[in-house]
């Protein structure tokens, strides 16, 4: 109590740069949990005071995070909702940036812990949900990253209560899943994913419907990502190259411009936005029975990266396919290891496949071999989003990897480009040699003499005297 009245009387010496560290001192204390509500009766006031006056808002979010993190179950189910009320009010009302991610931030913490109480979680999703959910969809164009971490929240813990705005939250993150900011991408791709694991609170036969969304988002995503590779590998692709035949429909992307110079800079983009939105989608864990389109998927995998750097010139358009094709490849492995994480042991029928995919691809982003030191980056990123995806075939797929058994003509080539790899390179053993030469010399000096003798000793140091 009385660590808490000495908080609460520095709280109101309104200096806001001593607050982290006050409230981060407070909280090594651990006094909060073991208040009951006349006990931080106090804080709670505190901070819905600061709450309401615009430029005490953020003070008042601080000590709001620190009272749900760490207040009792009591005093969490007490005030909630009177809680969950003050933050979608900053939430709606015109914020600074950091003020309003430190309120999101406060509300997936709230969301997380309410989700836990049978009761309270009821209360939440029925009643709370929907406005949060307006309210974040009405977040000003600068907080994007922020509304979707807070609708990501939503998603996670409540996504039962967000069904009914599913075709308003989809609208939502497919105008942003090709945004030019990264993270901002990344979430909206994040936040599509989750899209099938959403139903309506009295939904009935929810785990058919959620398996047939499911299914019916990989598909069109599917679609999109084949369409799009098809315009970037325009005229580089072999004849009888496979293409998707499925019952999918291509995602509403806006159209672009086909006379702009940097059309497949843009399809680039878009096809990174696809690809993460496949990963995530298999990710996520829709909670039901589901059938995932492995065929499909591997051939969008081998067409992607059947064109290699080889296989295009140097002139035209296809100097401008060479340069986005790293990102082009690595984009592809990302949704191999979804596809390798999510179906696990099942992929052990496709192992020759993935053996293929493996050699080849290593193959052809192996630079050639150089003669002056610091040139062995070439290709650095797709090589290491390679080997990251094999090594975790092999630790999914055990010995049933068959990476260096099958076809011998691809496993001596896996192999020895794997040997190739590990081995460090003549300039590397030579800077080696030399550093140790310079280095023969001991490096103990003239008082460390005694400790050099006791540590060579054949009975070590003696430590019975000290």
């Amino acid at each position: 109590m009385r660590l808490t009245e000495c908080l609460e009387s520095v709280l109101k010496e309104q200096r806001p740069h001593c607050l982290p560290a006050l409230l981060a001192n407070y909280r090594e204390h651990g006094v909060v949990p073991t208040q009951g509500s006349s006990g931080v009766a106090g804080l709670v006031g505190c901070s819905n005071a600061k709450l309401s006056t615009s430029k005490t808002k953020f003070d008042g979010l601080c000590v709001l995070s620190v009272l749900v993190k760490d207040s009792s179950t009591e005093v969490f189910q007490q005030h909630c909702l009177s809680w969950l009320r003050s933050l979608q009010q900053v939430i709606q009302a015109p914020a600074p940036g950091p003020t309003a991610r430190l309120a999101v931030g406060v509300l997936a913490d709230l969301l997380q812990y309410s989700s836990m109480l049978p009761e309270l979680a009821r209360e939440v999703g029925l009643t709370w949900l929907l406005g949060l959910l307006t309210s974040l969809l009405g977040l000003q164009a600068e907080c994007e990253l922020t509304a979707l971490e807070g609708i990501a929240a939503c998603m996670t813990h409540y996504p039962r209560a967000c069904g009914s705005l599913r075709d308003k939250l989809a609208a939502f993150f497919l105008a942003r899943i090709t945004s030019s900011d990264p993270a901002t991408q990344e979430m909206a791709c994040r936040c599509y994913g989750r899209l099938p694991c959403l139903g309506g609170a009295l939904e009935r036969g929810v785990g058919t419907s959620r398996a047939e969304a499911w299914a019916n988002q990989l598909h069109c995503l599917l679609a999109s990502a084949n369409s799009t590779l098809a315009q970037i590998y325009q005229g580089a692709e072999a004849e009888g190259t496979v293409s998707y035949e499925g019952p999918g429909v291509e995602l509403s992307f806006p159209a672009l411009d086909e006379a702009d110079p940097l059309l497949l800079l843009e399809l680039q983009h878009r096809y990174r936005a696809a690809c993460l939105a496949l990963q995530h989608t298999l990710s996520v864990d829709p909670q039901c029975a589901v059938v995932v389109p492995v065929r499909q998927l591997l051939n969008l995998v081998c067409r992607a990266l059947s064109v290699g750097p080889k296989s295009l010139g140097v002139r035209g358009d296809d100097s401008m396919r060479l340069l986005v094709l790293p990102a082009v490849h690595s984009n592809t492995l990302t949704v191999l290891s979804a596809l390798i994480t999510g179906v696990r042991g099942g992929m052990v029928q496709y192992a020759g496949v993935l053996q293929k995919v493996f050699s080849q691809t290593i193959s052809a982003w192996t630079p050639a071999s150089e003669t002056s030191g610091g040139q062995q980056k070439a290709f650095s990123s797709v090589r290491v989003a390679l080997y990251s995806t094999l090594g975790l075939w092999v630790q999914v797929g055990g010995a049933s990897a068959s990476l260096l058994q099958g076809s011998p003509t691809h496993s001596e080539l896996l192999f020895s480009h794997l040997l190739g790899d590990v081995s460090p390179g003549a300039e590397g053993v030579k800077g080696l040699m030399t550093f140790t030469s310079k280095r023969s010399q001991p490096l103990l000096g003239p008082n460390d003499l005694h400790l050099q003798e006791v540590m060579t000793s054949p009975r070590g140091p003696d430590f019975s005297n000290e």
